[in-house]
Parts: structure tokens; sequence; C-alpha cells
């Protein structure tokens, strides 16, 4: 059995890029994502703060969560979400929900994309909740095939959508 560790002070921030170095180490953790250089963290903690989230257990000072994401550059109103893990001692606690919503609300967001591999059962569950808890749709169309990756060593990607989120209307007062 997993040691469950509890969070009861928890921060949710924009990272900065001091924080890419922990965000590179808790996703290697995982185990379950593909891992990125660690250049690649510091980058999008440093030049996308404003599309990515990370979450700190405060009573232990230790990165728990993060979100890395990025508005699309042809759909300003769609954040593509490319990873979002959160440390397995503290899963079960509604983090990668809370991440979501952090990351969504803090822009003029009308529509959340990601790519989910057909084996990722855990993401399917989690954007399948968030849209519910948002009484929003979630579409799921092709996305990258094994054509796209090199020698097909990758398990196809789809592509789901979920929008629009008409409650970032009524936050921007439209």
């Amino acid at each position: 059995m997993k040691d469950i560790s509890i969070v009861t002070a928890l921060d949710i921030r924009s990272p900065n890029s001091l924080d890419g170095a922990k965000v590179w180490e808790l996703v290697r953790n995982s185990r379950k994502l593909d891992l990125n250089s660690s250049y690649f963290y510091v980058a999008m903690s440093h030049w996308f703060s404003d599309s990515c989230k990370v979450a700190f257990d405060t009573e232990n000072n230790q990165l728990i969560g993060a979100v890395i994401g990025f508005r699309l550059p042809s759909d300003k109103e769609t954040l593509f979400i490319w990873q979002i893990a959160v440390d397995e001692q503290y899963r079960g606690q509604s983090i990668a929900m809370r991440l979501l919503e952090e990351v969504a609300a803090s822009s003029e967001i009308r529509y959340v994309e990601a790519t989910i591999a057909p084996s990722n059962f855990s993401s399917q569950r989690l954007f399948d909740k968030w849209s519910s808890s948002h009484k929003t749709t979630m579409k799921v169309s092709d996305g990258f095939g094994l054509n796209c990756f090199p020698n097909q060593q990758h398990e196809q990607e789809n592509l789901y959508r979920i929008g629009p989120l008409e409650w970032n209307k009524t936050i921007k007062g439209e």
C-alpha cells in the first residue's frame, strides 16, 4: 500500500523558471508521462507561465502537482494541456481538477484541448469529470495517429476538446 500524504495547505500559482527543474522531476517520477528535456520545463515555466500552474504542499515546501499548457496560436480562446501530473503520494485529493480549474480560469479560455493515449484511463477520467463539472461537452476525435511518430514508437493520441466554457463569459462580464 502506498503512503498517502494528505495536503492541508495547498498553494496553486503560476510557475517561474526556478520551478522548471522541479516540474521535470515530477514528470520523471510519474513514470507515466513522456519526459521532455529539462529545458522544456524551464522554458514553459518562464515564457508560458500564464498558461501553466504548479501546486505546492506549503507545509512540506514540496511541489506536488503541475499542469503545463499553452494557448493555441491559431485560437487564443483555446488552451492546450500538454501535461498534467500529481505526485503519487498526493493523488486522490482532486489536485489535478484544481490545477485544471486554475489554469483555465486564469485567462480568457473558452475551450480546453488535450491529446490522450487510449491506454491513459486516468487522464480520460479527469477530463470527463472536469467537463461534467462545467456542464459542457467533451468531443473526442483523431489526434495523432501512429503514422505521425518515428517508427510508430508511440501510442496514438486522441484529441479531447472541452467547451464552450460558459462560466468564463460570466467572469469576463459578457
